[in-house]
């Protein structure tokens, strides 16, 4: 009997070899086992960005990781705070004449483990969504494209995992008014499919996307008359669209306020929210955090970022 309770045990053990590497702490061995099954694997955190209220490209969140565009176009990644550069093969558009190439028309995600870029002119038939990949800082680069992708001006990317990833293009829509469509990538980045859009809800200019799994997004949302923070969610991978409930206090409602990217970190999500004044002066930034993907936020004042807040 004791014999077989061995068997048994040593079989168990084999079958969760991953399980067992992850409590001795061999986190490197964890990512083979997951690897080896096809799985996803946790990445990472990358830079992300954002757009401002002057409509500008501006970073969310600073992972160490950056780019520049020099007079020509070319476009050059930092890692590691410039312990590793690399260049991108792509030539974006300093002259403000092609459309879906500027700096701003550029979508970025960057990370040690898996760097993004999305750029392009979309139409939604002839041409496509570009995208570049590099899982290895730049050391090799792979483009795919969208065929059939929609969208040409501002636009974003991201990855919750090395497999699972997710690209909003947008494109202007009349006056103050913009589409914005939503793809998503189970396989790194080779292959996307269009998944629902709030369009029907809110089609307005775009100021941040993120998701925090394949079924939890957001997208927020420049202020007009509403004086903000506007941010829709989806918890069904873009099935149906709400707007997400923000409680802040009453010092806030005569500002102005601009989402910004959210970021995740497993389940721990921070969403910054850019502030203004009556005279339409930034003043900072102010931070919801979460702790179960997104679902729940709440305002965290300790996180405040002000440059003058006299209330």
């Amino acid at each position: 009997m004791r014999q077989r309770l061995n068997r048994k045990n040593e079989r168990k053990r084999a079958v969760n070899c991953c399980s067992a590497f992850l409590v001795i702490g061999a986190i490197s061995l964890l990512s083979a086992c997951t690897s080896a099954n096809g799985q996803s694997s946790a990445i990472k955190p990358g830079t992300v960005y954002s757009v401002g209220f002057d409509g500008n490209s501006i970073v969310s969140y600073d992972a160490g990781n950056s780019y520049s565009v020099d007079q020509e176009g070319h476009l050059s990644i930092s890692y590691r705070n410039g312990s590793v550069t690399a260049k991108a093969p792509v030539k974006l558009d300093t002259t403000g004449k092609v459309i879906g190439m500027s700096k701003d028309e550029t979508g970025l995600y960057l990370s040690e483990d898996k760097t993004a870029i999305v750029y392009g002119f979309a139409d939604g038939a002839s041409k496509p969504l570009h995208v570049l990949i590099t899982n290895n800082e730049g050391e090799k680069w792979n483009e795919y494209e969208i065929q059939g992708a929609k969208g040409f001006e501002t636009k974003f990317i991201g990855f919750t995992t090395d497999k699972e990833g997710w690209i909003v293009s947008g494109a202007s829509h009349g006056v103050g008014s913009a589409l914005n469509y939503l793809y998503q990538t189970s396989d790194g980045g080779k292959t996307w499919a269009e998944i629902g859009n709030a369009n029907d809800v809110y089609a307005e200019q775009l100021t941040a996307a993120g998701f925090s799994t394949k079924e939890i997004g957001f997208l927020g949302f420049r202020f007009y008359e509403d004086y903000g923070p506007v941010i829709y969610w989806t918890k069904d991978q873009g099935k149906s669209w709400e707007r997400l409930s923000v409680t802040l206090p009453e010092k806030f409602d005569e500002f102005r306020m601009n989402p910004l990217s959210p970021t995740f970190n497993g389940k721990d999500g921070l969403f910054p929210i850019a502030v203004r004044d009556q005279e339409l002066n930034d003043i900072g930034t102010l931070y919801l955090t979460s702790k179960d993907n997104g679902l729940t936020w709440v305002y965290d004042a300790s996180l405040d970022k002000f440059k003058m807040l006299d209330h």
